[in-house]
């Protein structure tokens, strides 16, 4: 990732005289005319939208260690500089408060990095989007929903406006366009609202997803999963935990997934989010997330005579059928990835499934001094 950033000193600010460098464009205080503007200039995904007026994006600015033209990364397809000061302007019309505007730097950190595949993503058919998860103490500061409704319907602003922000410089910033520069046939909504929400790691009886990475546990942290959408999962009759996982795991095994499609298993991470009432009770089962994880990948998998004869015959050509005839959905547990979040109505899982062609990427948080 192009690194050419520059942090200030623990002493000093983001200096409110930097020159900004955007170009500047007149609207009347009726802000249906700027909505209609955006729609004209196809830089607006929608949706309506905040003016991103110099004094909310120079608010936004002071929430960083940055300088506005510091570069956070390039941004494909049309490989754009993401500056500091484009992001704050593509937050401010998302409604990014100050507080969340350091997230999504470092959500677009993290998509930089080369292992995230972040070309291929803005480019493919697929309707994959960069999801956001959120580990950390300031997640209620920052409006992070992480219980029910955490992927929709919380309205807490920083889950409903940082994923849009980042949705919008991919947008505005990167050239993403569909039926463009983007081939994605059907896309989903998160394409525009974004996705994000945080983990309840106070429910959580195995060490949080940041702490996987090795955070320590004060650590405000972004992880960014190139999804293709929610894949809702629910039951009420198993009592037995092992049971109900085993049917998780036949359920994430989809055939017509993207990972069964891709030539090798070893890409790619399935991530499975599960009510903390789920969690308690595998977690008695499973008090080493390792031993979960393994469970999972140790069922995930189909029968090769699931597939129609033509198929089987381009699953073997590819080295995806063992030598008892299943063809397993990851070559390793570890791309087997568990966020405990949601409600506590105990009936309910979401399978952000994977794309297949990125792998999961993560950044710290770094706050203003």
């Amino acid at each position: 990732m192009l690194r050419t950033r520059t942090q200030l000193s623990a002493t000093s600010s983001v200096p409110q005289a930097d020159a900004l460098a955007a170009d500047r464009v007149t609207v009347e205080s009726d802000g249906l005319e700027l909505y209609e503007l955006s729609l004209r200039d196809q830089w607006g995904d929608g949706l309506p939208l905040l003016a991103p007026t110099e004094d909310r994006v120079r608010a936004l600015l002071a929430s960083t260690p940055w300088h506005a033209d510091d570069v956070i990364g390039v941004l494909p397809p049309k490989h754009r500089e993401a500056t500091v000061e484009l992001a704050a302007i593509n937050a401010a019309i998302a409604g990014v408060a100050p507080e969340g505007f350091p997230y999504l730097i470092a959500a677009l950190e993290a998509i930089c990095e080369p292992e995230f595949n972040l070309y291929g993503l803005t480019t493919t058919t697929s309707s994959v989007i960069p999801m956001l998860m959120v580990n950390g103490p300031s997640r209620d500061r920052a409006g992070i929903d992480y219980g029910p409704g955490c992927m929709g319907g919380a309205a807490g602003r920083g889950s409903s406006t940082i994923g849009r922000a980042l949705s919008l410089c991919l947008r505005n910033i990167g050239g993403q366009r569909v039926g463009d520069t983007s081939k994605s046939v059907f896309g989903q909504p998160s394409r525009v609202s974004g996705l994000c929400f945080g983990e309840w790691e106070e429910r959580s009886p195995w060490p949080s997803l940041a702490e996987q990475w090795g955070y320590s546990r004060d650590a405000d942290v972004v992880t960014v999963h190139g999804g293709k959408g929610t894949s809702p999962l629910a039951d009420v009759n198993c009592d037995d935990s092992r049971d109900l996982l085993y049917l998780i795991a036949k359920s994430i095994a989809i055939p017509l997934s993207n990972k069964f499609l891709t030539p090798i298993s070893g890409n790619g991470q399935t991530v499975l989010a599960i009510n903390p009432m789920w969690a308690e009770r595998f977690g008695r089962d499973f008090p080493d997330i390792e031993d979960c994880r393994s469970f999972i990948h140790e069922h995930a998998w189909q029968p090769i005579d699931l597939w129609p004869a033509k198929n089987q015959e381009i699953l073997y050509a590819k080295n995806r059928v063992d030598d008892k005839g299943r063809v397993a959905l990851n070559e390793r547990a570890d791309q087997v990835v568990i966020v405990v979040c949601g409600g506590l109505g105990n009936l309910h899982a979401i399978v952000l499934s994977s794309w297949g062609d990125s792998e999961l990427a993560h950044r710290q948080v770094v706050w203003a001094p």
